[in-house]
């Protein structure tokens, strides 16, 4: 028996349901006023990653990256407690960056490498469940 669909007509339905998702949880957001900025939590934050980076004897380039794409992070929940992050906030993230931010797949997994790190070894929280973000797409290369 045939296929119903061709391959890319499920990939191109499921990009559309992603992105759908993407923007209906962008009108739910709260106003940047309605969070109160927690500085100090965040640079607590950052000093915890640093050290778990050290643990795990990862490159100074390596931290110096994971540690600005903590910065970026924490200015696009803007400021939100680092306890009351879920995986909501990832995935939003994510979102951002391929939608609204149009970066590279590269740039978005190393984003998403530094981003999944935070949850697992510093806030010890799982995003197993989360990770089906909006991806940036891949170029292809012309043969």
């Amino acid at each position: 028996m045939g296929k119903k669909y061709e391959d890319r007509q499920v990939n191109q339905a499921d990009t559309a349901l992603r992105l759908y998702d993407y923007f209906l949880s962008q009108t739910s957001l709260p106003k940047t006023g309605d969070l109160c900025p927690d500085k100090e939590s965040w640079r607590s934050l950052e000093e915890k990653m640093r050290e778990a980076l050290r643990l795990r004897q990862r490159s100074l380039s390596t931290e110096k990256t994971y540690l600005l794409w903590l910065r970026n992070f924490g200015n696009f929940v803007n400021g939100k407690s680092p306890h009351q992050l879920e995986g909501r906030d990832l995935q939003d993230f994510l979102g951002e960056l391929a939608v609204g931010k149009k970066v590279s797949p590269s740039t978005q997994n190393q984003a998403l490498n530094a981003i999944v790190f935070l949850y697992r070894h510093v806030l010890d929280k799982n995003t197993e469940q989360v990770l089906s973000a909006v991806r940036a797409k891949r170029a292809d290369l012309a043969p």
